[in-house]
């Protein structure tokens, strides 16, 4: 696991070097996500890594395809200069308690703006979750809206009948 990746294989996830002191320890439960620490699975820079699992989630085998047609740098990291989330979620108090935060990274959307010195020097921390808004149009929202069942507010619920949602995507690092 030490060895840096050969050109004849392709890492799909990984995990920290076994006995070895992270680089970057998690601290769960802490105040914020710089106290807590970065959420790092990369399959470039092993002796980063501290979690199970890889970058992009169920997209990993796409990506090692793309790398295996020699369309995609294996070492490609993504440039998130001037990402921010579509909405505003968070912090909540249970992000700060590590018996109520189990499988996710409750920061996972502010990668950017927690953690923006350390990738401008090449740490391979990456979002793990995307926050994005969306309207919806749903048939039964139309329907209930004719059958005066519910009322158009103009903010979630709108008079055409669709709806105004925020989409939060887990990547399970």
């Amino acid at each position: 696991m030490s060895r840096a990746n050969r050109t004849e294989h392709i890492r799909l996830t990984s995990h920290p070097e076994p006995g070895k002191k992270a680089a970057y320890p998690i601290h769960w439960g802490a105040a914020d996500a710089r106290a807590r620490g970065p959420i790092i699975g990369t399959v470039s820079r092993a002796g980063d890594r501290n979690v199970i699992g890889s970058h992009g989630g169920s997209y990993a085998m796409y990506r090692a395809l793309a790398v295996s047609a020699g369309a995609l740098d294996p070492i490609k990291r993504p440039d998130l200069t001037n990402t921010f989330p579509a909405a505003t979620i968070g912090p909540f108090e249970q992000w700060r308690d590590p018996a109520k935060i189990v499988a996710l990274d409750p920061w996972g959307h502010l990668v950017a703006e927690n953690f923006g010195k350390d990738i401008a020097e090449g740490v391979d921390i990456r979002p793990s979750i995307a926050v994005t808004r969306a309207r919806l149009d749903l048939p039964e929202i139309r329907e209930a809206l004719a059958a005066k069942r519910l009322r158009a507010d103009g903010e979630v619920v709108h008079a055409n009948g669709s709806v105004s949602v925020v989409k939060i995507a887990i990547d399970p690092v």
